[in-house]
């Protein structure tokens, strides 16, 4: 086996003290199956990327057992080779799939030189840690030691050809996933709920606390003398707060009906009560417009605000959505697939231009676009390495 350039110098001078939790508790449970593959984010946003490859793995025949690491709950190891060697004695992969522009020396070459294949994905590019990616030789070595390079685009493709020269194959894969898709519903009762409707435009306000239903009845209100068939869905946040919210809408001359008493959507329904226990992308798929309840009141929390994007459903939210869902709501603004409103007079507006067929179509689309790039990539990846584990495990038990 050819020895990798820089690497002897790295191990004396330059490995990081870098500590891991111990193998034995870190990888409690997992590892020891003919078919185990170890995915391993190198940098931490490499992480969700990799968790969802591995669920998509998990969905296709013949799956193999799948451990993530990466991220600060379940780092891995570290670059101290008895580390290393601890988690591969424990683990026994049959493929260990690395993701992220650093390239860990020790990892790779004990993984080497126990025969244990390895894949570089969602690769832009990639090199030994700080300085040592200068030394002659090290990145191309450290790059032969994988089975496969799965580049983010083309130019990065172009970029790992030039340098390994037909020594590893490159293929154009894509940008992982980042968000895991939307999961499916009761399609007999979308069917049920599609003909009540029967064409009618509709939006939808979901897990609205109390302090937002005033709101969201001024804006149906608003939204109404534009779209005089408009139809509001309405899921509280606590479903036991239904009856009063249908005395509220019918004190403001509302036709409301209940979920949960099986009421039925009548032409002249104008506020449905959602107050049963069934997914929220159910009544996501019926509305081209959701709005993120909480999002208008200081520290009420909101839902995640994924699957309404993910289901094609344009957003309006307020300017107090949490931390998490805020990172993807400020993507989702910057692209055109939501819209952030100040305050709660600016509701019905908002809902009434995204009911536009033109301005709604188009922000749906967007949203859409974001929460689900990269899902094709994950297949096309997952389906590569299942591929790869059974052809080998078949010519490993020839």
């Amino acid at each position: 086996m050819r020895a990798i350039p820089g690497l002897r110098a790295y191990q004396l001078l330059g490995r990081p003290d870098q500590r891991s939790q111990p193998a034995a508790a870190a990888v409690a449970g997992g590892g020891g199956a003919a078919s185990t593959c170890w995915l391993h984010a190198t940098e931490p946003g490499e992480y969700d990327p990799l968790r969802l490859l591995a669920a998509q793995l998990g969905e296709l025949r013949k799956a193999p057992q799948c451990l993530v690491t990466g991220n600060n709950t379940h780092p891995g190891p570290g670059e101290e080779p008895a580390e290393i060697d601890a988690w591969l004695d424990r683990l026994r992969p049959s493929l260990l799939v690395l993701a992220g522009t650093v390239l860990p020396p020790s990892l790779i070459e004990q993984t080497r030189a126990r025969g244990i294949a390895m894949m570089l994905v969602n690769a832009t590019h990639a090199a030994p840690p700080g300085r040592w990616r200068l030394w002659p030789g090290f990145t191309r070595g450290l790059l032969a030691a994988f089975s496969q390079i799965h580049a983010r685009d083309e130019q990065a493709a172009r970029g790992f050809a030039r340098l390994m020269r037909g020594a590893v194959p490159v293929s154009v894969s894509g940008a992982l996933a980042r968000f895991a898709p939307a999961a499916s519903c009761n399609h007999s009762e979308l069917g049920a709920l599609r003909t009540a409707i029967a064409g009618r435009p509709a939006w939808f306000a979901y897990s609205l606390p109390p302090s937002e239903v005033e709101a969201a009845f001024a804006a149906h209100a608003h939204a109404l003398r534009r779209s005089h068939r408009l139809l509001l869905i309405l899921a509280p946040r606590d479903p036991r707060d239904a009856a009063q919210l249908a005395e509220q809408a019918s004190a403001m001359s509302f036709n409301c009906a209940r979920r949960m008493l099986d009421q039925e959507i009548g032409e002249t329904t104008q506020v449905y009560i959602a107050d049963t226990d069934d997914e929220p992308g159910l009544f996501m798929r019926l509305a081209p417009v959701s709005f993120l309840g909480g999002s208008l009141t200081r520290d009420a929390g909101t839902p995640p605000p994924l699957l309404a994007a993910a289901l094609g459903s344009a957003l309006v939210f307020g300017p107090h959505a949490g931390p998490e869902a805020g990172s993807f709501l400020e993507q989702l603004r910057r692209v055109g697939g939501g819209r952030r409103i100040a305050a709660a007079p600016d509701l019905g507006e908002a809902v009434s231009a995204l009911l536009s067929p033109e301005i709604g179509a188009e922000a749906a689309l967007k949203a859409w676009s974001l929460a689900t790039e990269g899902s094709d990539a994950t297949r096309q990846v997952a389906h590569a390495i299942c591929d790869w584990m059974q052809i080998n495990s078949l010519q490993g038990a020839a």
